[in-house]
């Protein structure tokens, strides 16, 4: 199996692990440095200016973050993820690149959330997602995830959902 069939097997693994819930697995996929950002999609007139911005975040995450969000849900406390919604990734176009680091690649991919939840109904989320991926250990860690959503007024189940 060549390095880029690794990390793609990598991507599909950990974003199984999210759709089944197992969360305290996936977390194990993490460096400790792990950082989960979504840049604020912005409108603007002129299609050469960045379609994302790069001070103002819809969301970040760190591992201890993520950590106190899984431990929440296992909780009586979480009553506004009672019941809770049915989610599934579906990702396309995973694409492997270098960085400067060689320790690390950048990792790209296309994903489309569905989310069905009683009484409010099903929608679907289209996001890239952009990755980093750490290849220094004995198996691959995710070491970044920046979410680009392809919505301009994203609501608040798109902002809480992980990616």
């Amino acid at each position: 199996m060549s390095n880029d069939d690794a990390v793609v097997a990598f991507i599909r693994h950990e974003t199984h692990l999210l759709n089944s819930e197992r969360y305290d697995e996936w977390l194990g996929l993490l460096t400790d440095d792990f950082e989960y950002r979504m840049p604020m999609p912005v409108l603007r007139d002129d299609p050469t200016q960045p379609r994302y911005s790069d001070v103002s975040l819809l969301a970040w995450e760190s591992v201890r973050s993520l950590t106190l969000r899984f431990e929440r849900i296992l909780t009586d406390f979480a009553w506004a993820d009672r019941p809770p919604a049915f989610h599934r990734r579906h990702l396309t176009a995973v694409r492997v690149a270098p960085t400067e680091d060689p320790q690390r690649v950048a990792v790209s991919s296309d994903e489309i959330v569905f989310r069905s939840r009683v009484p409010e109904g099903s929608t679907m989320t289209s996001a890239l997602r952009e990755d980093v991926v750490d290849l220094s250990g004995s198996a691959p860690r995710l070491a970044r995830r920046t979410v680009l959503l392809d919505q301009d007024r994203p609501d608040l189940a798109q902002i809480a959902l992980l990616y």
